[in-house]
């Protein structure tokens, strides 16, 4: 984006990006109020101020830098057009119902009339008239930037970089070694403790301090920690890079463990080669699974899943396993999204076995050189869970299940 917005304007904005990660360690920290994260007080601060403004009114000029801000609008407004139409879908009264369909025809007309006087007027300027503090409403604009510049950079799929924070810290306090150079997760030490708060984290003994994870749902890190109970394997979980620190404490939203329903047994061994389940509502929404050499893999494929900027982003579950004494032991499992291009996501769609490769895979977790039981005594299925703990489409999941349960009858 510096080749876009100019040196001056990214600087800031890294300047900020900083302040707002202090902003956040601090809340974990229960200093919050030290460390208050106010964009306009820091942009009143920064010593490029009058630069920043001349940039940005030369920016607002040109016609590349207008139709990049009104993508990220119509991004984020398609994708809530997209919440909603499935939350309505599951609308469970009249209530429901109508408010999202309200939503969505609002989102709709809102897009309608959108071009960039009309983002300007109704989305900047009229903010002015509320916080005259603002006093220009290029400064509004520039807040804006400033969110789409994290999402753009440091949104959801944020990946290790040399020098993050995480790094800096672990290595300052000698336990290096702990971000494998491949998929940079946080490789655990048998002795550090998985914490069930919101968001989870894990307790590092040597430091006295936890680490926040990203991407693993907490009820899921619960079932984790208690495999690691009864069993001995090798645990890496992606961290945040970002937020971290002595005195991050385990107070949080603790939650209750909790189940996720029916389970099904079946066989491992039974599953076909290649198998496709789609969602009669939705019937571009497919749940591919695939059974090799390599292992068993389970793709989800959403027609409006969710996107990382120009690409497509799947979800993957890949496990690996044994049979021994006439029981089957899950020995390795995953879970990545997969980014796929406009062209792959077509030849995905017309080969099942095509892969994304648009950009690195970007795993949260993965176990390795384990031997859990695939279905408990208890008909707990290990698959089952972590399945259900992140694809959208649990009745795809669940419709597996059961044609898997009735197969081997």
């Amino acid at each position: 984006m510096e080749e876009l917005l100019g040196k001056t304007i990214v600087t800031f904005f890294e300047e900020c990006r900083k302040r707002y990660f202090d902003h956040e360690t601090a809340i974990y920290q229960r200093a919050g109020q030290k460390n208050d994260f106010d964009f306009i007080k820091i942009f009143n601060e920064t010593a490029q101020k009058d630069e920043i403004i001349e940039q940005i009114s030369l920016l607002v000029n040109d016609k590349s830098f207008r139709e990049f801000v009104l993508e990220q609008v119509r991004r984020e407004k398609k994708e809530e057009i997209s919440k909603r139409t499935r939350e309505q879908l599951m609308a469970e009264n009249d209530y429901e119902f109508a408010y999202c369909e309200n939503s969505i025809v609002k989102t709709k007309e809102y897009l309608s009339v959108l071009d960039w006087d009309w983002y300007v007027e109704n989305n900047c300027r009229s903010l002015c008239d509320f916080l005259p503090y603002l006093k220009d409403w290029k400064w509004v604009l520039l807040s804006n930037l400033f969110e789409y510049y994290k999402k753009c950079q440091y949104g959801k799929f944020l990946d290790y970089y040399k020098g993050c924070p995480l790094e800096t810290y672990l290595n300052s306090k000698e336990v290096e070694g702990h971000i494998d150079d491949h998929y940079h997760l946080l490789q655990l030490d048998s002795d550090w403790e998985l914490k069930d708060c919101m968001p989870p984290r894990v307790y590092i003994p040597q430091l006295n301090t936890h680490v926040l994870l990203r991407h693993i749902p907490s009820d899921l890190l619960m079932l984790i920690a208690r495999w690691r109970k009864e069993n001995v394997f090798e645990l890496s979980i992606r961290p945040d890079y970002n937020i971290c620190g002595d005195g991050i404490t385990e107070i949080g939203c603790v939650f209750e463990e909790k189940d996720f329903g029916v389970s099904y047994s079946g066989s491992l061994t039974t599953i076909d080669r290649i198998s496709k389940y789609y969602d009669r509502d939705w019937v571009n929404d497919w749940l591919i699974v695939q059974q090799d050499e390599k292992g068993i893999t389970f793709e989800e494929v959403l027609e409006d899943g969710p996107h990382d900027q120009d690409n497509f982003v799947t979800q993957v579950v890949h496990l690996q396993y044994i049979e021994a004494g006439g029981k089957e032991y899950i020995t390795h499992i995953d879970h990545e999204y997969v980014f796929y291009s406009e062209n792959g996501i077509e030849a995905k769609r017309n080969s099942l076995k095509s892969k994304g490769e648009a950009r690195t895979r970007y795993k949260t977790f993965k176990i390795d050189n384990a031997k859990i039981p695939y279905t408990t005594e208890t008909s707990e299925n290990v698959l089952y869970k972590v399945l259900m703990a992140y694809f959208t489409k649990s009745d795809l999941v669940d419709e597996f299940f059961r044609l898997q349960e009735n197969d081997s009858k």
